[in-house]
């Protein structure tokens, strides 16, 4: 196989991907796709047709939301290049063997089909929406701790394999991508789900899956760090907000974001006739919630709002955005408020190594905005009913709470393993 990539990003973001009528194959601001695709149809004459499908399966599947448009777009597309480019068939001429090719290729691709980070696919030039050389289908993943430090990258990607949560992402959405196909006549049968069961690389695991999350010490630092930035800066008070609300509502960074479906207000608070505090969340799956608001968040909420020159507690016809830009309207991306959430991690992070906290301080490094949630359910998750939960994570089963925060059996198992002894009795 040649060292040169020769591949082409096929699908633009999902802000771009909605601007796309129904019967509208391609963009003029994006003529390098047409360009690509007619290019491959020299070689493969139905690659127009499984570009046209696979288009018309985004829209019907990742239409309405960003997060499942970007799951099924990287695998459909990983699947198309490898189709036309390397088996140099139509996704509807693939036999049983070449779908196990497939899968030996995405656990172990080539180095050249390996990207150091993630790269946007197309970039804004010159008016046009220009493809950006170093996109590449697969990235290599790099600990969020090791970031910072001198990587080799090239020896990175020469280690490169498939983890087990993306070889399943990989099966199950080429198997609802052969599902639609054969929907619409266009296919004539789905191999997937026997390509699987034969599967070399997919591990059976019954080993129990550990919550990430902030210990007590570590919370307490960032929670107070938080509010010493926001004492120090009012900009901070929106830090201090987010931070809080993450935590005690159990939220998602998403839930938080401007999406394209919907936006954050602080109308969204609302109070019962029983004078109890509810926030609507529309939350994964596009379903909508209402999270139950804790009488000791209100005197966030409050200080935030003073912050932004609002007063008491929020009415349900305003439309504020709840987290705001400090310059320009609406509210603010996944992206942004992670970046935000960073700041508190790394003055937190000083603050711990100054204070004598430096192992503790370590995972910090490590930490996402989705510790924060699992950080709050965790500390409330035995002093709360499992239904109540469930309900306010956004869980449709409570199985799925018990099994994620619910952990005693493995603790006691732990304690007593901690008792076998090397030497004899």
């Amino acid at each position: 196989m040649s060292d040169q990539f020769n591949a082409e990003p096929l699908f633009d973001s999902h802000r771009y991907f909605l601007q796309l009528g129904k019967n509208q194959l391609f963009t003029d601001d994006n003529p390098n796709v047409e360009i690509f695709v007619e290019n491959i149809c020299k070689t493969v004459a139905d690659a127009k047709q499984d570009y046209k499908f696979t288009k018309e399966f985004l829209q019907s599947k990742g239409r309405r939301n960003e997060a499942t448009y970007n799951l099924f777009r990287g695998e459909t597309e990983k699947f198309l290049l490898w189709s036309w480019l390397i088996a140099n068939k139509s996704v509807v001429q693939l036999k049983r063997r070449d779908l196990e090719s497939y899968i030996d290729f995405i656990h172990k691709p080539p180095h050249n089909w390996i990207s150091s980070n993630v790269c946007a696919r197309f970039e804004n030039k010159n008016g046009i929406r220009a493809v950006n050389d170093q996109w590449r289908p697969f990235t290599v993943k790099v600990p969020k701790a090791q970031r910072l430090d001198d990587i080799d990258y090239k020896q990175k990607k020469l280690n490169y394999q498939c983890s087990q949560d993306t070889l399943k992402a990989t099966f199950s959405v080429l198997n609802v991508y052969y599902d639609y196909l054969v929907t619409e006549d266009y296919a004539f049968g789905n191999a997937i789900s026997s390509v699987k069961k034969d599967c070399p690389y997919l591990i059976k695991d019954s080993s129990f899956t550990e919550v990430r999350r902030l210990s007590s010490l570590q919370w307490d630092y960032i929670l107070e760090s938080s509010v010493k930035m926001a004492n120090e800066n009012p900009d901070h008070e929106r830090t201090l907000f987010l931070i809080a609300s993450l935590k005690t509502l159990y939220l998602r960074i998403s839930e938080l974001s401007e999406r394209t479906n919907w936006s954050p207000v602080m109308g969204h608070f609302w109070q019962d006739k029983d004078k109890n505090y509810w926030f609507k969340v529309f939350g994964k799956g596009s379903k909508q919630r209402d999270v139950s608001v804790p009488d000791s968040y209100v005197s966030y909420l409050i200080r935030y709002r003073a912050s932004r020159g609002l007063s008491g507690y929020p009415l349900s016809s305003e439309t504020d955005p709840l987290i705001h830009k400090l310059k320009g309207s609406g509210g603010m991306t996944s992206r942004q408020l992670r970046r935000i959430v960073q700041q508190a991690f790394d003055y937190s992070y000083e603050q711990m190594v100054r204070e004598g906290f430096k192992d503790e301080a370590q995972t910090l490094k490590e930490a996402t905005t989705h510790w924060l949630r699992h950080t709050g359910a965790s500390m409330d998750i035995d002093s709360r009913p499992l239904k109540h939960m469930a309900d306010e994570l956004g869980h449709a089963s409570m199985g799925t709470t018990d099994r994620v925060y619910v952990q005693s059996d493995h603790l006691e198992r732990a304690k007593s393993g901690k008792k076998r002894i090397i030497e004899s009795r």
